[in-house]
């Protein structure tokens, strides 16, 4: 019979967990993406004092910032590998919002916004990307998982700051993303699997 071989992401116990802890990330990423969905341009507005077509651009440019940074991050991801864009976009992501949270100057929350969505552009496709080969008989399933628990994120993100506003002022109910992404930072070692590792690394000349 044909021999068969495990590796860290398929063998038994070990897939699952890793599969839960890529959803868990998925939710928090998620969560942050959506609550700079909802709460953006009302930071600009209301604690900014920014007029409401100004406030408006807040959130236009953090979705800019994400959408650059989606179109460029198949490139980066080949060059550097999928973990250092998950570890170093949340880590950019965290820098962004924590601008967000502190500065009270109108251009370093478009700044801040600005590094939000451009740091968080690239994590959640490698979470997706890395769902799927974890276990390639169950990878619809796996990716299910994922983001499912990631769309619950999203939804939840807006609730989750409106909720805080109700103890602390706005912008610095901010300051659970800025965790939330350091967090992402620090557990990105989950992608940490031979299938992915940054390509380069496979290719270099021998």
């Amino acid at each position: 019979p044909a021999e068969t071989g495990t590796s860290p992401a398929t063998a038994p116990g070990g897939a699952g967990g890793r599969i839960w802890l890529l959803a868990v990330l998925a939710l928090m990423v998620m969560l942050c993406e959506g609550a700079a969905n909802d709460w953006s341009a009302l930071h600009l507005k209301d604690v900014l004092g920014a007029p409401a077509g100004t406030a408006a651009f807040a959130y236009g440019t953090f979705a800019a910032a994400m959408t650059t940074g989606r179109l460029l991050a198949d490139r980066i991801v080949a060059r550097f590998g999928s973990m250092a864009v998950l570890r170093h976009g949340a880590a950019t992501a965290a820098v962004g919002i924590t601008l967000v949270a502190l500065c009270p100057w109108m251009w370093a929350a478009f700044t801040g916004w600005a590094l939000f969505g451009l740091g968080l552009s690239g994590t959640v496709p490698q979470l997706f990307s890395a769902a799927g080969h974890a276990d390639p008989a169950a990878a619809g399933a796996n990716v299910s998982r994922v983001a499912g628990l990631g769309y619950v994120g999203m939804l939840a993100g807006p609730a989750a700051i409106g909720w805080l506003t109700h103890l602390v002022a706005l912008d610095h109910a901010f300051v659970l993303l800025t965790l939330l992404c350091l967090t992402t930072a620090a557990a990105a070692g989950v992608l940490r699997t031979g299938s992915d590792r940054a390509p380069h690394d496979e290719m270099a000349p021998t």
